[in-house]
């Protein structure tokens, strides 16, 4: 490889590194702090380092990678929802008194698998990245050990994601054997010389490709491993889980259906306008019978992801660069308004025993015990509503204008009564939070924030929200 090459890829290169100095550092000296320490200044110089693959916008790095804006844009998101995880993770991780090294590692490991995805055009450097990535969440979700739930959602994890991965590489086997080629690309480009038998075998590969990333997505029908997941793994792990794995998954799918130009075929359309339909609807449905907030959110990401669906249907090659443009804006409020909600869940978890805390009816008056950090968790709520002022109101915004350019009536409608259900458990939330404060007593929650660094985060993310909320062409300079 050439020294532009390795420049273009110097994130991911610093990760990896980061990992075997990891693994060194655990050799030599078991500390917790100074692992989590070590973990979190590693990230931030791979954020930095990604200054130097900017002249290499728009080419290929190796026959296994392609870097463009968007792939830019999702490794610095991924980055920063890894260093979110890693320092909500230390206060977390004091409820048991191990030594927590190995879990930084898993986590540096998840990361570079999304790194990985998030740049590849090749099915060999996706299935390496999403085996990486996939591997590693394992452990995650079943990292305290003690706890029947944890161990229960790592098993389904476990056993719904290799199968997932199953479909996956079947999927790109049909398509090698059609193709004769792994790139992305290649596949368009023998589709005028083909037969019918044979790109109705290219078609096929395709919808269990699609299948696949589906069940990574937990679009509906493939959801059912979520619910169960989120609830039983740690808070940080959900949040990594809710954030850098869904990124990743959803760059490979955009990357995938329009370099290969999936939205020419008729039937791939209709196949994935009844996987969004179906999610959209499914999740916001299921999420409003839901009381525990972790497998409320669970239903919430259903949805949401099946709103970003509707970028998929494009109507010319000339729409493809808006609906990169929106995906990137839609997945950072997501992503933003979740590091909220999950680091609040994450430090309130931590200093009460009881599991059902995370029943979001024991908020009750959470915003007069505390109004700063419930402010956050309502923004946040807000947000993923689509409220205006911010975030997610914008990134909506940005879905229904490419609806409305592709005129995908269908989807558009979908996003609206979905949109609206969602809104009412959203309210329900916020509602709960502005009720009558209970006292302390015996059946009452610790829902307070005394660590200072979470006090931090909840603000810088707050404002973030608001800012691109109310400023979002500051993200588009960006």
């Amino acid at each position: 490889m050439s020294s532009f090459e390795l420049l273009a890829i110097s994130p991911q290169l610093i990760i990896s590194l980061a990992i075997v100095l990891q693994m060194l550092l655990i050799a030599f000296k078991r500390s917790t702090r100074l692992i989590q320490s070590f973990t979190f200044i590693c990230i931030l110089l791979a954020i930095a380092s990604s200054v130097f693959s900017l002249p290499a916008l728009n080419s290929q790095i190796t026959l296994l990678f392609y870097l463009d804006g968007f792939s830019f844009s999702i490794v610095n998101t991924i980055l920063f929802c890894s260093a979110m995880v890693v320092l909500v993770s230390g206060n977390y991780l004091t409820i048991s008194h191990e030594v927590h090294d190995e879990y930084y590692l898993l986590v540096m490991l998840v990361t570079l698998g999304a790194l990985i995805l998030s740049i590849s055009d090749h099915f060999a450097s996706v299935f390496l990245g999403l085996e990486l990535l996939s591997i590693a969440v394992i452990g995650l979700v079943g990292y305290l050990r003690d706890r029947r739930q944890t161990l229960e959602a790592s098993f389904k994890y476990l056993i719904l994601s290799a199968t997932a991965s199953s479909i996956l590489l079947l999927g790109m086997a049909m398509l090698y054997a059609y193709s004769g080629d792994m790139s992305f690309t290649y596949i368009e480009a023998n589709l005028d010389n083909s037969t019918a038998n044979s790109k109705l075998f290219a078609q096929a590969g395709s919808i269990l490709l699609l299948v696949g990333i589906a069940f990574k997505l937990s679009l509906a029908p493939f959801h059912f491993w979520t619910p169960d997941v989120y609830q039983g793994a740690p808070a940080p792990v959900t949040m990594l889980l809710a954030t850098v794995s869904k990124i990743a998954m959803f760059s490979v799918l955009i990357k995938f259906w329009f370099l290969s130009e999936q939205f020419l075929d008729q039937v791939m359309l209709t196949i994935i306008s009844l996987i969004a339909v179906a999610s959209m609807l499914v999740g916001n449905l299921l999420a409003l019978k839901q009381n525990n907030i972790k497998r409320l959110l669970a239903y919430s990401s259903i949805a949401h992801m099946g709103y970003l669906l509707i970028i998929l249907p494009v109507l010319s090659t000339s729409s493809i660069e808006f609906a990169k443009q929106s995906v990137l804006f839609y997945l950072t409020a997501y992503a933003v308004a979740t590091l909220i909600l999950f680091t609040f869940i994450a430090e309130t978890s931590k200093s009460n025993s009881s599991s059902d805390l995370d029943n979001w009816h024991n908020w009750q008056g959470l915003f007069w015990l505390s109004p700063i950090q419930a402010s956050a968790i309502i923004l946040a709520l807000l947000s993923l509503a689509g409220i205006p002022l911010s975030m997610g109101f914008i990134g909506k915004f940005y879905l229904i204008t490419s609806a409305l350019t592709n005129q995908s009536w269908l989807l558009l409608a979908s996003l609206v009564v979905g949109s609206s259900i969602g809104l009412y458990y959203y309210l329900r939330i916020i509602f709960i939070m502005f009720a009558k404060h209970i006292p302390n007593g015996a059946n009452a929650y610790d829902l307070s924030i005394n660590s200072s660094l979470s006090h931090i985060l909840l603000f810088s993310l707050t404002m973030i929200l608001l800012a691109f909320g109310i400023y979002p062409d500051i993200y588009i300079f960006l």
